[in-house]
């Protein structure tokens, strides 16, 4: 019979109809985790060094026969370079210039423990215009290659630039650097005097400026004795250690010096 079948027909449609539907599986969130980035290193870079100005300190190995070389200089150019490239090391090694600069064989330079001078770029010295582009390249405190000069070997050393503002009163003698022919006191009768200036300039209310009108035989005389803003370097040496000594507006007392005796007063 077939209705026992259709029967069965119609129950398994109606088991179908009714049979849930299934859900579609919810996908769990995932979790994403912050990357932290490594912190990148970072190199510290030096200063750029000023090109504008500079104030250098020099070591002189010369050789038989270089320009105004002194008479006990015997070593050859190639003895001369090797020797120049020892005190480099040596001044890398931390060894202090003003210590090597006692067997410069450079007078001028050698009696200021090598201070060369501090200069503008456009008023380098043209005698020393060689080392002019390497001084420049170097940080306060590095050491140059040694450079051949006409007058030996440099190594050099560029040092901070200090300046200090000053003027003073010179009074000289028959003998000294640069004295004119008219004077003719001698050495004590011009200590004798600057003693005198020294009183006055350091009186209550004196006028240090009329003072050097009045007495100083320098050319700086008619500005008052004033010498400017002057780096190192630019001084005879006792003059600029008694300079930079003082405090704004303090006086010196007489300084001695191969132009004859100085009463330095330092300006504000």
């Amino acid at each position: 019979m077939r209705c026992p079948a259709l029967l069965f027909s119609v129950l398994l449609l109606a088991c179908d109809a009714e049979a849930p539907k299934a859900e579609p599986a919810k996908a769990e969130p995932v979790k994403v985790e912050p990357v932290k980035a490594e912190p990148v290193p970072v190199t510290p870079t030096k200063p750029a060094p000023d090109a504008k100005e500079a104030c250098a300190k020099i070591v002189v190995v010369a050789w038989q026969g270089a320009e105004g070389t002194e008479e006990t200089v015997k070593r050859d150019e190639a003895t001369a370079k090797s020797e120049a490239e020892t005190l480099r090391e040596k001044l890398i090694g931390g060894v202090a210039l003003e210590v090597l600069a006692t067997t410069s064989d450079e007078p001028k330079t050698r009696a200021k423990a090598g201070a060369m001078g501090t200069y503008e770029r456009e008023k380098w010295p043209e005698k020393y215009a060689a080392i002019k582009d390497a001084v420049f390249a170097l940080q306060v405190g590095e050491v140059s290659a040694a450079v051949k000069l006409p007058h030996g070997y440099v190594v050099a050393q560029r040092c901070a630039v200090e300046k200090i503002h000053s003027r003073h009163i010179l009074v000289r003698y028959k003998g000294a650097k640069n004295a004119e022919a008219a004077i003719k006191r001698d050495a004590k009768a011009a200590r004798k005097l600057a003693d005198k200036v020294h009183t006055e300039a350091t009186a209550a209310g004196a006028d240090f400026a009329a003072l050097a009108k009045k007495y100083s035989e320098d050319g700086s005389a008619e500005r008052g004795g004033d010498l400017g803003s002057v780096g190192r370097g630019m001084f005879a040496p006792a003059f600029e250690a008694a300079a930079f000594a003082l405090k704004a507006g303090e006086t010196s007392v007489v300084v001695e010096t191969d132009f004859g005796f100085h009463i330095i007063q330092r300006v504000e």
